[in-house]
């Protein structure tokens, strides 16, 4: 269960920190997925932090671009966001412990910084690794690499960055049907963040993005997100704003269902793979290979969301670019105002 936001939390928090930019494990039991906390410095300005996945962190040339990927790196680095989240396929092999040194190698420009970084798991994070051992072995390599975030025996959990934003990371390879024990979690959290206050906006993400090119199969049960989530907002069930980021298609996505904001971001590196741009997409972006990130910058109630483009090919001036940008609002609403109930069944 997400502990209640509350502004003297985070100054505490924020007093106890090194830094502004340090996680905080706030778990409010030791039976519970664990709920971290970024506190953030109220200087007034705007928060910034990042999103993206498909990195795939290995010394295998074939399957990932590695210029792109450290310059995607370095470019995050000199933004120096909040947070940065990683959407899964951290790594190309998840049982080789040398795939995770080779990701502590390329961004120690991150913990320079003290940056914290907050994964989810992806199917790469399994490769290699056999369904009979209870994928133990490429479990504990992730969870030795992100030791400090004490994630361990949990495969999803949530953080909050700021008093405003709750972001949920999630399991792609564990179930999220109705009265699944992750579907139940995120239902829970999601319930708890419309009645706070505090929350303007909840981020969902996962690897396996619930929309996206048709052409694309379908993972497990990534679909049943965007059903919950459409049924909830339908039924006016949803306060914050929600942006769901999903990553395992190589290359950048944007739409709006029900008005959720649905985003693919599989550019950090791996294999590029081409989308055909179809089903209501609305970044109607022309360029093939995308590799890039997200960021996302708050200002008072506003969200804004850039897709930040790398081009590998461009070997003269600059490969930088910013093709597509968003914005949502939140309307804040005032403690103790009445709010419709979660639309539980109906999602189901």
């Amino acid at each position: 269960m997400r502990p209640t936001a509350a502004p003297w939390l985070d100054g505490l928090l924020l007093a106890l920190c090194l830094s502004a930019a340090c996680a905080a494990a706030a778990a409010a039991s030791a039976d519970a997925p664990p709920h971290l906390v970024v506190p953030v410095a109220q200087t007034g300005g705007p928060l910034t932090f990042v999103v993206y996945g498909d990195t795939r962190f290995t010394e295998r040339p074939a399957v990932a671009n590695a210029e792109a990927r450290h310059a995607l790196v370095a470019r995050m680095a000199g933004d120096n966001p909040a947070a940065i989240l990683i959407g899964g396929d951290l790594v190309y092999m998840g049982s080789d412990p040398d795939d995770y040194a080779v990701y502590r190698s390329e961004t120690a420009q991150w913990a320079e910084r003290k940056i914290p970084v907050f994964p989810a798991l992806g199917n790469h994070e399994f490769k290699d690794c056999s369904p009979a051992s209870d994928d133990n072995a490429c479990l504990e390599n992730w969870w030795q690499t992100f030791q400090t975030l004490k994630l361990r025996p949990y495969r999803w959990y949530s953080v909050s960055i700021g008093p405003s934003i709750l972001a949920l990371l999630l399991d792609s390879d564990s179930p999220l049907k109705a009265g699944s024990e992750q579907r139940t979690w995120l239902e829970q959290q999601v319930s708890e963040a419309n009645a706070d206050p505090h929350i303007g906006f909840i981020f969902i993400v996962l690897h396996y993005p619930p929309v996206r090119d048709p052409i694309f199969p379908r993972g497990k049960d990534e679909a049943q997100v965007e059903r919950y989530l459409s049924a909830s907002a339908t039924a006016g069930a949803l306060r914050a704003r929600v942006v769901v980021i999903g990553s395992h298609v190589h290359n950048y996505e944007r739409f709006d269902r029900d008005g959720i904001v649905y985003l693919v971001s599989g550019g950090g590196g791996a294999k590029p793979v081409p989308v055909l741009r179809m089903s209501h997409e609305l970044s109607k972006l022309r360029t093939g290979v995308n590799f890039h990130y997200l960021r996302f910058t708050l200002e008072g109630s506003r969200l804004t969301g850039t897709m930040v483009r790398f081009d590998a090919k461009h070997r003269s001036g600059d490969p930088w670019s910013e093709p597509d940008r968003f914005e949502t609002t939140y309307r804040p609403r005032a403690a103790g105002a009445s709010l419709a109930a979660p639309a539980t069944q109906a999602a189901r």
